[in-house]
């Protein structure tokens, strides 16, 4: 499971140095900019038409490296975007159950993948991106619903609008995930089936660069 991360730490460092090569022509506006960014997550499909999610969170540090190489007109340019920590947590609300259960899950991982920013005025940029997303997949108090921490790759896309050192974005995240699922076939006997769920979540977020 360490492969995919040494990966990703590889391309991050192949994708920071040929960033640095070539002078862009807009510099004042177009950067290597850190971020860090809070966002609210509403998740949705599968297990929330079961056990209705109600909430997400999530929390990101990383870096838009642009590749000054490549050509592209003066208010484009095209980048890596790289996001080094990714870590959010869902919690999944059963309001079905006698002592309403509070269900929770996190991920932890990294995201990478490309980015296309356009200088629209000023210091007004929006950002276009997708990016891969793997990532370690972990319970925390779960009732009906069981899942070993398991390493998954999913996927993201979104949109950002910048404004100097401010960040608003929207961001659309999704990866399936393995439960075992417990269900009652007699009065006293359970039996525990495997199911794969589809876990899409819709953040929006607001952040800084640094």
């Amino acid at each position: 499971m360490k492969k995919p991360f040494l990966l990703v730490f590889a391309v991050l460092l192949a994708g920071f140095s040929f960033g640095q090569k070539g002078n862009g022509t807009n510099t004042n506006v177009f950067s290597n900019p850190l971020y860090v960014r809070i966002g609210y997550g509403s998740p949705g499909e599968d297990l929330k038409s079961e056990k209705v999610l109600t909430a997400g969170a999530q929390f990101e540090l990383g870096s838009i490296f642009y590749i000054n190489a490549v050509k592209l007109p003066e208010k484009l340019k095209l980048g890596i975007d790289a996001t080094f920590l990714s870590f959010s947590g869902l919690v999944n609300r059963d309001s079905l159950s006698k002592n309403n259960k509070t269900n929770s899950y996190f991920t932890a991982g990294v995201k990478l993948g490309p980015c296309l920013s356009y200088n629209f005025a000023g210091h007004w940029i929006a950002d276009a991106f997708i990016k891969f997303h793997p990532q370690y997949f972990i319970t925390g108090e779960h009732d009906k619903y069981d899942a070993a921490t398991q390493f998954k790759l999913g996927s993201s896309m979104g949109i950002n609008i910048r404004y100097k050192a401010l960040m608003i974005g929207c961001e659309f995240t999704s990866a399936k995930y393995d439960f075992d699922v417990a269900t009652t076939t007699t009065r006293t006997a359970l039996e525990t089936t495997s199911k794969t769920i589809k876990l899409p979540v819709t953040f929006i977020s607001l952040g800084v660069n640094l």
